[in-house]
């Protein structure tokens, strides 16, 4: 299974997920057809065969389909059953306390294991 590499775009976030377990994905996500965007991401998590995933979740900004991507992401992580140890590291900006929330709720509805980090805004 190859690494899946993703360039990111102004209405598409930047993929990064690496054989070895450590994956990233991040940036802006507002595609016009979120299935088709996120769906081949579903299809690598699904193939992926390894012990450990740490997952980098740093969004800037996630539109409400997006949401609900990600939460299939992170159930389709966690659904994996090679993957017995699952890290999730969600980057939130400060004073971004509506990210910051939503970042709990994933946590609270996957029930998988979370550190928040808070970064300095960018100008």
């Amino acid at each position: 299974m190859d690494s899946l590499l993703i360039d990111g775009t102004f209405t598409t976030p930047e993929v990064r997920f690496i054989t070895n377990g450590n994956l990233y994905i991040g940036g802006r996500s507002l595609p016009e057809d979120t299935n088709k965007f996120y769906n081949p991401i579903f299809d690598w998590i699904k193939n992926f065969r390894g012990s450990s995933v740490t997952i980098d979740i740093r969004f800037g900004y996630l539109n409400t389909s997006s949401s609900k991507q990600l939460y299939t992401l992170l159930t389709l992580i966690k659904e994996n059953t090679s993957v017995a140890k699952v890290l999730v590291n969600w980057y939130y900006e400060e004073g971004d306390d509506d990210y910051y929330e939503f970042g709990k709720e994933m946590e609270m509805l996957t029930k998988l294991d979370f550190d928040f980090y808070e970064y300095a805004e960018t100008e």
